[in-house]
């Protein structure tokens, strides 16, 4: 059986899999040093490494910052 092909909708890669929720990506804006929200559409899918690189650091943060 093949894997279920998809583009990440944070880099842009193909990969294969099933993909991962990317609500919740945040990243710095190298220009500007701000932090930029990703607003995923429902269909939208990310590739591991931006859910390991962006998502679940992007949610630890938004987590941590309600706390307060």
């Amino acid at each position: 059986m093949k894997a279920k092909e998809f583009t990440c909708c944070i880099c842009g890669k193909v990969c294969s899999g099933y993909g991962n929720n990317p609500y919740g990506a945040m990243w710095r804006d190298p220009n500007t040093n701000e932090i930029v929200e990703f607003d995923p559409k429902p269909e939208d899918v990310c590739c591991d490494d931006c859910n390991s690189r962006y998502v679940i650091p992007g949610r630890l943060y938004k987590m941590n910052r309600s706390h307060k």
